[in-house]
Formats: C-alpha cells, structure tokens, sequence
C-alpha cells in the first residue's frame, strides 16, 4: 500500500496523508501496548477528491492496524434494551460511530455479547470477551477485564477525553459513587445461532437530576503529569493513556471530590429514580 496517499485536508487546507495518521498515533504511545481500546471520531478533515467514504474509513483502521499492537478493541455499544430494542449480535448496528460499526462487520471481528454495551475485538486475547458478567460497568464487564489485564491503553482517535471517557463509569462503579445507581433493563438477545432468549443486564446508571460532566481541568492535569499524550491530527486530536494510570488518576479525584464530575455537588438535588428509554447512546 502507498503510505503516502492523501487522505484529508484540514480546516487550512493542509492535507494529511496515511503516513501522517500513523506517525501521531506512535507519538502518543498508541504502538506501545498489548490491547488497545479505541474511541473514535473520524472528523479530523475532508477526504480528499477520490477517495470514496468507504475507503477513507478503511484507511483509518488500516492506520491503527499498521500499529502492531496485538489486541484491539472498539466499542459497538448499542444500549438495546435501553432503547426498547432487542440486540442482534450478528446484527445490531453500534452507535458508536462510522468506524466501529466497519470493525463491527470485518470478518475477523469477534463481538462479545451484552445488549448495552458490546465490544467488538480484532487479536489474539480472544478471553477479554468471553464469559463476561451482566454488569456492564462492573464485575466480570469488559472495562473490569481490561483493569486485570497488564499493558492495556485506551485511544482517543478523533475524539476528546470528555466525550466519551466510559471507563471512568467503572471506577464510580468500584468506588460506588452516591449519585448513581444499578439498574436492571431486559429483552431480547439474538446469538450468532439466530436462537432468541429473554436476559437481564444491569447498567450503574445516575439519578435523574444528576449532571454529568469532565472538566477541562482533569485533562490538563493528566497532560501535565505526563500521563496523557495528545496531539493535534487535522482539525481533531489524537490521545493515549494506559489503563492503569487513568484508573488511579480518576480513584484520585472522586477519593478526593465525590462531586469532581458532576456539574454541582452530588446531593444538591433530590435522588430520583428514573430513567428515559429511547434515543439512548451514552451512560445516562
């Protein structure tokens, strides 16, 4: 493949080629890992005249690939039962972005089977989704997994540590954080056989008025520490950190401000129990 082939141009019209995408990618440490997961956005420009949508995507995985790392992960989330929906495993689209639902459909992706929040696997460490529990931030999930395996990083491919940091819903979840609380959502699960069956799962979700944010702070904080690596990458950015270290970071801050990622402090409104099905993506 010709490394060099132009891939997008920026907001200033400088274009971008694969060698580029890759090149960031080992500047952020994204190489140095045995499993990386990858959180994607793929809004870093315009692809350039001739290359049609489909390639492009395929270029960006191609450039994670071209890593070597042994093990990747993408999120093919779909929050199913949260949407009133049955999930398809062979079938059920992510909505996690254009990327991972092209992972989704390669023909060597494995995708590990929870109706909220699937994972689809490309590698060697095949057990990271098997016999996972149905807690899908807790015991036995695949964020529990990934903190009991050695070398594990996670990748901000295009997007941004306060978009969708969902790790960090582990912690609380370990920590047991007063504003949110287990769930149950039930339907229907569709296996790779086609055979049907109804099942439970449970989600650690958060009390109706409580509000959820990162703030800019906590970046800065694990940039300076020389924990979180970043680069810009076109009109988007390129991030890495290892598992280990944004655990102990994130253990840190709620240890020290219950509240740190909440929008007020966690009991300045009343806790109410109720959740919004429907047009679901996040954990809410």
């Amino acid at each position: 493949m010709n490394k060099n082939i132009e891939m997008f141009t920026d907001n200033t019209g400088k274009i971008y080629t694969f060698s580029d995408v890759v090149n960031a990618l080992r500047e952020v440490g994204a190489d140095k890992c045995e499993v990386l997961f990858v959180h994607s956005e793929l809004s870093f420009g315009v692809p350039c005249k001739g290359l049609k949508r489909k390639d492009f995507i395929e270029l960006m995985y191609l450039a994670i690939k071209e890593l070597g790392v042994k093990t990747l992960i993408f999120p093919t989330f779909t929050f199913s039962f949260s949407n009133y929906e049955d999930f398809d495993i062979a079938n059920s689209k992510s909505k996690m972005g254009v990327l991972t639902e092209y992972v989704r459909k390669l023909p060597d992706s494995l995708r590990s089977c929870d109706p909220l929040m699937s994972v689809s696997l490309i590698g060697e460490n095949k057990k990271l989704i098997e016999n996972l529990g149905k807690s899908s931030v807790g015991t036995d999930s695949i964020f529990d997994k990934l903190h009991n395996t050695e070398n594990v990083k996670f990748l901000f491919f295009g997007t941004e540590i306060g978009q969708c940091f969902t790790h960090m819903h582990y912690v609380e979840e370990r920590l047991n954080v007063p504003y949110r609380y287990n769930m149950d959502f039930s339907g229907n699960i569709i296996d790779l056989d086609g055979k049907i069956r109804n099942d439970t799962y449970t989600l650690f979700v958060k009390y109706r008025d409580i509000i959820p944010i990162v703030p800019d702070s906590f970046e800065d904080e694990l940039i300076k520490e020389g924990i979180y690596k970043k680069v810009s990458l076109g009109n988007r950015h390129v991030g890495c950190f290892t598992e280990k270290e944004s655990y102990e970071v994130t253990e840190r801050w709620l240890k020290n401000d219950i509240s740190c990622f909440l929008g007020e402090q966690y009991d300045a409104r009343p806790f109410v129990k109720e959740y919004t099905y429907g047009n679901v993506t996040t954990v809410q």
